[in-house]
């Protein structure tokens, strides 16, 4: 049994466990609100829209704080993409196997190995795809308030 105490620390230690990177604040000129995004930073990111498969959530829980801790893992699929997103509260990935090539508005794509982490800053447009041909393990980690949504797809087309 996971502990409210222990979510906390859970979620406060994740970073340090995986060596998460961290990057420096969200872009301004992101969208609140737009369902209509089909570009970051000018282009269409590449990969075939396809939600994460074989998702499983670790773990579902209400920290000490009163907000909501969630952690998932699934698969990035190789030649796929998530649809352009945003995350209202933020959060972060760690690539656990494979690698996957993230695309954030205002910033030059980044590729992650495994072993590698990166932060997903909040209300900020975003898609990641495996560019490769081996499929890629993904654990993502938010912490929000009770209710809210992990992720808002912002892009038309994507498959329900």
């Amino acid at each position: 049994m996971i502990t409210p105490r222990l979510a906390a620390l859970l979620g406060s230690s994740l970073l340090a466990l995986c060596g998460c990177a961290s990057s420096s604040q969200p872009s301004e000129a992101a969208p609140a609100s737009a369902l209509d995004v089909t570009t970051i930073n000018g282009q269409a990111p590449p990969g075939r829209l396809l939600p994460l498969q074989d998702v499983t959530t670790m773990l579902d829980t209400t920290v000490a704080d009163g907000n909501r801790l969630v952690v998932t893992q699934g698969t990035r699929k190789a030649g796929t993409r998530v649809a352009i997103h945003t995350h209202m509260y933020g959060g972060h990935t760690c690539v656990l196997s494979g690698v996957v090539t993230d695309f954030v508005d205002g910033r030059e794509p980044m590729t992650w190995p495994a072993g590698t982490c990166y932060y997903m800053p909040p209300k900020t447009l975003m898609s990641v795809a495996n560019l490769g041909t081996v499929d890629a393990q993904l654990m993502d980690t938010f912490t929000l308030p009770p209710g809210a949504p992990t992720i808002t797809i912002r892009e038309p087309g994507w498959p329900s």
